[in-house]
């Protein structure tokens, strides 16, 4: 077992030197934000005519104001949130299940089946988006919830992710359940599942990031405005104007981005014991 890295053992010179380079890296990461922030709050003139002047001696939420009431933002909200709920839990349930097979699985084909699986990576979604595209038309999902999700749904990373993790768990518990009586499914509902909390927390985040800020496939999926998630609603309505609101523009931005960055201050601890978890664990 590799050693573990000791912060303390290090010169003083270095350790000041990794917290100048970490503070200065958090400091480029945030500005952004900050700066985004302060000129929304702006009023109109000032945001191109004073852009090097950071902060307003006449903050105002009229960007917010306006943006929410003149454009149907509440609903393209509550399509991202029906979107990412569900394509969160259908993934955090398929994946589970295929890594689950997938690592404790006794069944011929299956090291030949994750050969698959990892070589769906080296496809790009933009390559099957046209095919799928007609599927959805044979089934009936465009225009529909299912439609959109099924893109991220599908993707093979989170197979990965919980197989990975599931290689971590000693067989000597499955036994145990098995001389206890149990099946597969109790198994698996009953020990599989809370032993691996930290990694459905690391899958859950990826797949909120994913599926909350998908664009582009949503964009080729839908066509009726009522069905419109956040990034294409505000990409739309970016293009209406030959003269850009910039202060609505960034206003939604930073609406949109505040429940990315809420569920990961909230999950922060889980996903990185899930994304630690996997570095130590051999295919």
């Amino acid at each position: 077992m590799a050693a573990r890295f000791n912060l303390e053992s290090l010169p003083s010179w270095r350790i000041v030197a990794i917290h100048v380079i970490l503070m200065t890296a958090a400091i480029l990461a945030i500005a952004p934000f900050v700066y985004a922030f302060l000129t929304s709050i702006k009023p109109s003139p000032e945001i191109l005519g004073a852009p090097l002047q950071p902060i307003t001696p006449n903050p105002t939420i009229e960007h917010y104001i306006t943006f929410w009431t003149e454009h149907p933002f509440d609903r393209w909200v509550l399509n991202s949130l029906i979107l990412t709920t569900g394509a969160v839990f259908a993934s955090l349930l398929l994946d589970s299940l295929a890594g689950f097979a997938l690592a404790k699985g006794e069944f011929r084909g299956r090291y030949g089946i994750f050969l698959l699986v990892i070589g769906t990576f080296i496809i790009p979604p933009q390559a099957i988006m046209v095919p799928l595209f007609v599927q959805m038309g044979w089934i009936g999902w465009q225009n529909t919830y299912w439609g959109i999700m099924i893109l991220i749904i599908s993707a093979p990373f989170g197979v990965f992710l919980m197989r990975q993790f599931y290689l971590s768990i000693s067989d000597s518990y499955l036994e145990a359940a098995r001389m206890a009586g149990a099946n597969t499914f109790q198994i698996y509902f009953k020990i599989i599942l809370p032993m691996g909390k930290s990694a459905l927390a690391a899958l859950a985040i990826f797949k909120f990031i994913f599926m909350w800020g998908a664009f582009l496939w949503p964009l080729i999926i839908v066509d009726s405005g009522a069905m419109f998630p956040i990034p294409v609603g505000l990409g739309l309505f970016e293009g209406q104007y030959g003269d850009t609101p910039w202060g609505q523009v960034l206003a939604a931005s930073l609406l949109t981005a505040a429940p990315v960055l809420v569920a990961y201050i909230l999950a922060q601890e889980a996903f990185m014991k899930g994304i630690a978890l996997q570095g130590g664990v051999k295919g």
